[in-house]
């Protein structure tokens, strides 16, 4: 397709109709296809009288029909910060109606099916109109409360779309696969929008597990995968990047900040580096980076378009773009510094701000100095409610291997000790957390945002907090180990991994696997790749598993099998690097 088309006038007569514009099911979907499907649903709506749709959907190419139908037939779309049943029936009072695929709706809810019409109708004639007419209501994620809606025209999307293609266009064909939902603005654009408008056919299925993405990119030729920190920090142990290079055309990141040293790893290997992209559902896009250092983390360069400014009184960053609604100002939650070549850096959110016994404290600037440990990976800093309806802080931290190390060895009381007292020459007694909590992952949603109600559930009084596994019995051989585990309820590493159903991560499979192994065998090399990797079925809470583990010394190559009394569970071998 031709770049200049837009959304609001996407159906151009000119346009080949044979023309692939998703894969849903394993099925090509055409751009006939999806000009009908459009048309009957916009048919539909029109008898229903202007209102607003809230736009249901896991599948990417039925968020398209309902998306494109709504605004052709002058409907104004809502796309919700969620999923929930729950969360929608609180939206029922703001809405007239639900499009809907494959997914339940409150009972006294009016809905409308997104597919299944009949593509035999008569030549669908949908005509173009102005961006500005075209009205979406989009919702925040909402970590700390309520989710809040933000309404923006299409006009916004457009601008946007306009600045990424101009911005990122790649002489090659390639499929766009995802790991991060359609409703959300940054799956929106950068899953379903932008490829319509590049003529890039996209994958209507959400990808949840690296698993999943080796399966999708054998059947293409090129990918580009959109995708969020959580993920891509999940992967990192378990993909084979070496054989995935090829094949991968690009990577974009957003939702959340990702970790230089994550970033670093993908870019030291693949050919076009990952494009990490900084923006809000407010402003849209902001700025763009690739990090090719994790000790020196490159600056963020402004969009196409993107005027940047800081507020006098509190450093923040204000923006001025065409993606605005409005043309004046809109004044973020990050600070920042502008750099004298127009790039800028990131500096924390200015709204961190807490008092504790009267005091003032940025939990940013605690964070900061936490995480230039060596034994911190990653962390977050939480105000609770103490003794007696006081507030203190509590601290969650992903511990580096030096850490784990040092847990290993010493226990937790020692390495809460030494964070204290490299705290102690910056901050008032107060600003000290006074909580501590270690955990294999940070609690994250599918978009990469860290919610404040998981992280100050880490820290109730019923959470155990557990770190390992129980070990019901042990039999080692000369170069084997076998192990019985129980997984107990109050791993740490439960929080954040699917609420409804406490799913073990794979990652903290292989942590396990290479764990014992460096206690039993003289394991000393360092990590080098993943083999041979497969999960079969999940592991939950509360399951025994046996964990088996052969080592190869002369080839420094870890087998491992975890196993039930009925199920294999996963499988794999891990090649460390070998010593001279």
């Amino acid at each position: 397709m031709d770049s200049r088309r837009s959304i609001s006038s996407l159906f151009d007569p000119s346009v080949a109709r044979d023309v692939p514009v998703a894969i849903q099911d394993g099925k090509q979907v055409t751009f006939g296809d999806l000009e009908r499907d459009v048309a009957c649903l916009a048919g539909c709506l029109e008898d229903r009288g202007k209102g607003r749709w809230l736009l249901i959907s896991e599948d990417a190419y039925a968020i398209a029909v309902g998306f494109l139908a709504a605004l052709y037939a002058r409907q104004t779309v809502v796309l919700p910060a969620n999923l929930q049943l729950g969360y929608q029936s609180e939206l029922a009072d703001q809405i007239d109606g639900v499009l809907v695929h494959e997914h339940s709706v409150p009972s006294d809810t009016k809905a409308l099916s997104i597919l299944g019409r009949d593509r035999s109708e008569p030549e669908p004639c949908l005509a173009p109109f102005d961006p500005e007419d075209g009205e979406v209501i989009l919702h925040t994620s909402g970590t700390t409360g309520r989710p809040v809606p933000v309404r923006k025209s299409l006009r916004c999307f457009e601008a946007e779309l306009a600045a990424l293609q101009n911005l990122f266009q790649s002489p090659l064909p390639y499929i766009v696969l995802a790991t991060v939902p359609a409703h959300h603005i940054y799956g929106l654009l950068f899953r379903v929008l932008w490829p319509l408008v590049a003529g890039r056919p996209f994958v209507a299925e959400l990808i949840r597990f690296p698993g999943e993405l080796v399966k999708a990119m054998e059947t293409a030729e090129n990918s580009l995968l959109v995708s969020s920190p959580a993920f891509l920090s999940r992967a990192l142990p378990v993909l084979d990047i070496e054989a995935l290079k090829d094949r991968l055309c690009g990577v974009f990141s957003s939702g959340g900040p990702l970790p230089p040293d994550i970033a670093a790893a993908y870019n030291a290997k693949l050919t076009d580096p990952i494009v990490e992209v900084y923006g809000s559902t407010e402003t849209g896009g902001i700025g763009y980076r690739s990090v090719r250092k994790a000790s020196d983390p490159s600056p963020w360069t402004p969009l196409p378009g993107v005027t940047l400014s800081l507020e006098a009184d509190d450093g923040r960053l204000s923006v001025s773009s065409p993606f605005l609604v409005k043309s004046r100002p809109f004044r973020t939650a990050d600070t920042a510094r502008l750099l004298p070549d127009g790039r800028f850096e990131l500096l924390g959110r200015s709204d961190r701000i807490v008092k504790v016994e009267e005091r003032r404290i940025s939990l940013t600037e605690v964070e900061h100095k936490l995480i230039s440990r060596s034994e911190v990976s990653a962390v977050r800093v939480v105000s609770l409610e103490g003794a007696k309806g006081r507030s203190v802080l509590g601290a969650v931290i992903v511990p580096s291997p030096e850490g784990w190390a040092a847990l290993a060895k010493c226990g937790k009381r020692p390495l809460t000790d030494a964070l204290r007292t490299a705290l102690m020459p910056y901050f008032d007694l107060a600003a000290i957390p006074r909580k501590w909590r270690f955990v294999r992952r940070m609690p994250e949603t599918i978009q990469g945002k860290t919610p404040m109600r998981q992280l100050e559930a880490l820290f109730s009084p019923d959470h155990g907090g557990e770190l390992h596994p129980i070990v019901l019995g042990r039999e080692a051989g000369p170069s084997t180990l076998k192990l019985v585990l129980k997984l107990p309820q109050d791993l740490a590493y439960f929080d954040g991994h699917f609420d409804e159903h406490p799913v073990l991560p794979g990652v903290v499979q292989l942590d396990w696997a290479i764990d014992f192994a460096r206690e039993e065998f003289p394991l000393d090399a360092k990590f080098q790749r993943i083999e041979a990797l497969k999960f079969f079925r999940i592991l939950s809470a509360g399951d025994e598993v046996t964990l088996d583990l052969r080592f190869e010394r002369d080839k420094e190559k870890l087998h491992f099998r975890y196993q039930s009394a009925d199920h294999e569970h996963s499988a794999g071998r891990i090649q460390f690097e070998a010593t001279e």
